[in-house]
């Protein structure tokens, strides 16, 4: 058992992953403490290395998966489960050692695992296209059996960790469930099965899901199929329609709580405190105060180059998760 240092607040201020800075060691301690300076109360390992590369390394480093170009290649007949057996992620490793060590106060500690559908729509069977139909989506068979073990597998090593909130990143949902039918023909029962059996792996810990963009009514009555899952994490500020979504019966149905992004992650100016108070109080009420865990609306990779460099455009950063913790610590005052 971790001798973590841990507390339970009423409502949680939290970060979806990634940092403009660049990827090594030094820079995910600064982070962390970063984020313990300004109060966040569950973090993420600080992702800075895009999200699918972090979680295809093992693939790599086994001759399964090769880069063909800008896109990645996978031999399927070298599938084996033994990869499953072999996963490791450096820095989330890290993160876990240096919270028990410095003695970091936090709530939790939140590890991003990238989801299979997501993991599957960048995976190519076949370069003799780069549409859809040549990547691991057209495999049902691979996606429901090998790519769910994986990424299953990672969760579980998570939990293992001592992580106590999985969310699975998934903004290729956004695109793959469409207000009427899916892509590839996959049922809405399909794509539930896959996320119930890759977050059974949690065993002990909080579920959440991350979809990025645009929502709509038939993606989150699906999402709110997946028992295991409780967090639904979504974007509100540059996408305000999303909060026209929320469905408070929905929610209290199926025990969900909403995740909610309050600033961009794309823009560079800093939003003003009063401007993210008013969003976050928006989202609670019409969800009828069931909300957790707030954040931006993404992770802060797409600041990259806005600025021209890395140093502004992580404090910039930094400027936006002080406006999500400060507005997040004054909620308890106004629903009190």
């Amino acid at each position: 058992m971790l001798d973590f240092i841990f507390w339970v607040g009423v409502m949680r201020s939290s970060h979806v992953g990634s940092f403009p800075l660049e990827h090594d060691l030094r820079n995910v301690e600064r982070v962390v403490k970063d984020l313990a300076i300004l109060g966040v109360d569950v973090p993420p390992y600080p992702q800075l290395r895009g999200f699918i590369d972090i979680y295809v390394s093992p693939l790599i480093e086994a001759g399964v998966v090769r880069y063909a170009g800008n896109f990645l290649r996978m031999a399927s007949g070298m599938l084996d489960k033994r990869i499953i057996g072999g996963l490791s992620v450096p820095e989330a490793e890290y993160t876990v050692r240096l919270v028990r060590e410095s003695n970091l106060v936090f709530s939790g500690l939140r590890a991003p695992v990238t989801g299979v559908f997501t993991l599957a729509s960048r995976l190519y069977l076949s370069m003799k296209s780069t549409d859809l139909a040549s990547t691991l989506l057209s495999s049902k068979e691979l996606v429901e059996g090998f790519l769910t073990n994986y990424v299953a597998g990672f969760v579980k090593y998570m939990a293992s960790l001592g992580f106590t909130v999985v969310f699975l990143d998934e903004p290729f949902l956004g695109l793959m469930v469409g207000s009427r039918r899916n892509l590839l023909n996959y049922s809405d029962d399909e794509i539930v099965g896959v996320l119930e059996n890759v977050a059974r792996a949690a065993e002990g810990v909080e579920v959440g899901v991350h979809v990025c963009g645009r929502i709509h009514k038939r993606l989150l009555e699906l999402l709110a199929r997946v028992g295991r899952i409780r967090y639904l994490s979504f974007e509100f500020h540059d996408n305000p329609k999303n909060v026209e979504v929320l469905d408070k019966g929905l929610l209290e149905s199926y025990d969900k709580i909403i995740s909610p992004g309050v600033v961009s992650s794309r823009k560079i100016e800093v939003e003003d405190y009063e401007e993210v108070l008013e969003l976050l109080k928006k989202v609670y009420e019409v969800s009828g105060g069931r909300v957790d865990l707030v954040s931006a609306d993404c992770g802060f990779a797409g600041l990259r180059g806005s600025l021209g460099g890395r140093e502004e455009e992580y404090e910039v950063a930094l400027s936006k998760i002080e406006r999500v913790v400060r507005a997040t610590k004054a909620f308890e005052r106004y629903v009190t």
